[in-house]
């Protein structure tokens, strides 16, 4: 029977027995390394052992909620990673723990690694995504307790103050009701007219012999003298700080209300779009074969219309999500209103002091308010020092999709695109806010007086058959979406030419069950049916000529740098058409270039050279 308390982690792998690791915790002021060490997918479970102590309490972080969850020596094993690609799994970073007994308090972190990439690639690509897509990515090796160095913080969002917000709600209140209740208050002197006082001083004398003779021109009027009393203000450096935060925090409020009222509106288009496509399916199924890209079994049909379903629960839980965030903030203004409403506050004129007094400062109510107001304004003005804990970050291969959308973008630009258009540069896009690539997104680029223009389209729902013949549009009889789709239309939105798409996709695998000569891995059906995606052309359909295109140029594969393989290599059965290439993230601050981005660069610059300058003429 052990005197100290200890964790035990149970680490499962497939195809291998349960691995099981304890830590033997020791009281120290220090966070100390557990020694733990495990990768993104793996499944973890976690125990607290402590006999001598039953009421012991071990906090530690979980996949299925953001909250900490709390367990005891007497409970079971819980699950803290789940082994599976999931919308809570535990990405890489480092996780703190604590065990809380009658007597002692142990704090340590455990190490959650990438499968797929080393820590310093990891740090390349979210220092990459923060410098050219303006703050997309959330932290990657998160700092708790002095675990790790600071490291230079990407631009904050809407969401990280939405956050911020909800997690010191209660300090903000209760520290604001203990001012209103009692605030700092000076007293001041000021002089008065009023009847004689025992004590007069010369600036009473004064008055009296230069005005007071006025004040008695009625007989019945007492002699008057100008007087000097004293009372209490709120006006003052300390109250001056509070009304203007409680402005602050008003305006903040609103902003976010208004980004979360765009949010529902947006995802409540996607809901409506999905069930456009669900009753598309439906009707498809009814009419049988009677319309194009009908190659599929009722089987085929009917799994298409269970993924349009599970989408449509997937938005309806993300739209009630934003629904719940705005109540919230709501509740929040109506209260700082009350606050703004106070009699005394009213009294105080709203704009910044110039200063910080030693009197706010020694005051613990209205310096926890000043801190927590600076925090704050650390999170706008991107200068975060703090160590208040930041949002929950994206998984590696969400980063790694967003990382090689940014290269896409990159080379655009420098072929001397201009980005009009879709996320980042949509003026009225919630999402430049929210921080967020979302599924579905829409990017144009232009170039000035060109009869072209190019759409990048990252995750599109693609529908499986055509109902509707009004208007021109990808369709897909398997349901696949490609996570980069770069098509080159006429400016009347006719496709350029009859290769005029391509389709680069991020896979986070190893190269073996990416490519193999012996075995197809289940990944090459997936890019054999994004080779041969089909384009439905109602102009075409209009004039009675065949409708139906294969306008996919090249399918493209990005995959992590992986050493003793080709950095770059065709596919052994479809050749330069079906093309893999390695990338690695390269620090954005050197002048060093990402590995495999001149390759990437290379293969879209020749998909470019089919757009004519003038007669003849092609860029190269």
């Amino acid at each position: 029977m052990g005197t100290q308390p200890k964790v035990i982690f149970t680490i499962y792998h497939p195809n291998s027995k349960p691995l099981k690791r304890e830590v033997v915790l020791v009281s120290s002021s220090q966070v100390g390394y557990s020694g733990i060490e495990v990768t993104e997918y793996a499944k973890v479970d976690v125990q607290l052992v402590y006999p001598s102590d039953n009421n012991a309490i071990l906090k530690i972080e979980t996949c299925e909620s953001n909250d900490e969850l709390n367990l005891k020596p007497l409970d079971v094993a819980t699950t803290i990673m789940s082994g599976a690609n999931t919308e809570y799994m535990l990405v890489p970073g480092h996780y703190r723990f604590e065990v809380i007994t009658s007597k002692s308090h142990f704090v340590s972190y455990y190490t959650v690694r990438s499968k797929d990439f080393s820590d310093e690639s990891l740090l390349n690509l979210r220092l990459y995504l923060e410098s050219l897509l303006q703050g997309l990515s959330y932290d990657i090796i998160r700092q708790k307790l002095g675990m790790a160095t600071p490291i230079v913080d990407f631009n904050p969002t809407l969401l990280q103050l939405f956050q911020f917000i909800n997690k010191y709600k209660g300090p903000i209140q209760r520290n604001l009701d203990m001012i209103l209740q009692d605030p700092i208050t000076d007293l001041i002197g000021e002089y008065t007219a009023s009847p004689a006082p025992r004590k007069l001083d010369s600036k009473s004398f004064r008055w009296q012999a230069q005005k007071g003779e006025q004040k008695k021109s009625l007989s019945s009027y007492p002699s008057l003298y100008y007087t000097k009393h004293a009372t209490l203000t709120f006006n003052n450096i300390e109250n001056q700080w509070i009304k203007f935060i409680i402005y602050f925090f008003l305006q903040r409020f609103r902003k976010l209300e208004m980004s979360f009222q765009k949010e529902i509106l947006q995802v409540s288009q996607k809901i409506k779009h999905q069930n456009i496509i669900l009753q598309q399916n439906r009707k498809q199924i009814e009419i049988g074969n009677n319309a194009f890209g009908y190659k599929k079994s009722l089987e085929g049909l009917n799994r298409n219309k269970k993924r349009i379903i599970n989408r449509i629960e997937e938005l309806e839980k993300e739209k009630g999500s934003y629904i719940e965030y705005r109540k919230f903030l709501r509740q929040l203004n109506n209260f700082f209103t009350e606050y703004e409403e106070n009699n005394w506050i009213k009294q105080i004129p709203i704009f910044k002091p110039r200063k910080i007094t030693q009197r706010l400062l020694k005051d613990y109510r209205y310096r926890k308010i000043y801190l927590l107001y600076k925090e704050l304004v650390k999170i706008e003005s991107k200068k975060i020092e703090s160590n208040l804990p930041g949002l929950q970050f994206r998984r590696t291969w969400q980063l790694f999709e967003y990382y090689n959308v940014g290269l896409v973008i990159n080379i655009l630009r420098e072929n001397n695109y201009k980005w009009v258009d879709g996320w980042l540069a949509s003026k009225d896009s919630p999402h430049h806010h929210i921080g967020t690539l979302p599924p579905d997104t829409i990017l144009r680029f232009e170039k000035e007086d060109s009869d072209h223009y190019i759409e990048v389209a990252y995750d599109t729902e693609i529908e499986s058959t055509i109902i509707d013949q009004s208007y021109s549009r990808y369709f897909n009889n398997v349901g696949r979406r490609p996570d980069i789709r770069i098509t080159i239309y006429h400016q009347d939105g006719s496709l350029y030419s009859d290769k005029a798409g391509l389709i680069v996709e991020s896979k986070c695998r190893r190269h073996k069950y990416l490519i193999n000569q012996n075995i197809d891995p289940d990944v090459k059906l997936q890019l054999r049916d994004f080779k041969n995606l089909e384009y439905f052309d109602s102009l075409a359909f209009h004039r009675g000529n065949d409708p139906v295109k294969t306008p996919i140029n090249k399918v493209i594969v990005l995959y992590p740098k992986q050493s003793g393989v080709d950095p770059v290599k065709a596919d052994h059965v479809y050749g330069e058409s079906m093309l893999y290439i390695q990338v690695e993230p390269s620090d954005p601050n050197s002048d060093i270039k990402s590995f495999g981005y001149d390759i990437l660069k290379e293969k879209i610059d020749d998909f470019l050279s089919q757009i004519q300058v003038e007669e003849g003429a092609y860029v190269k």
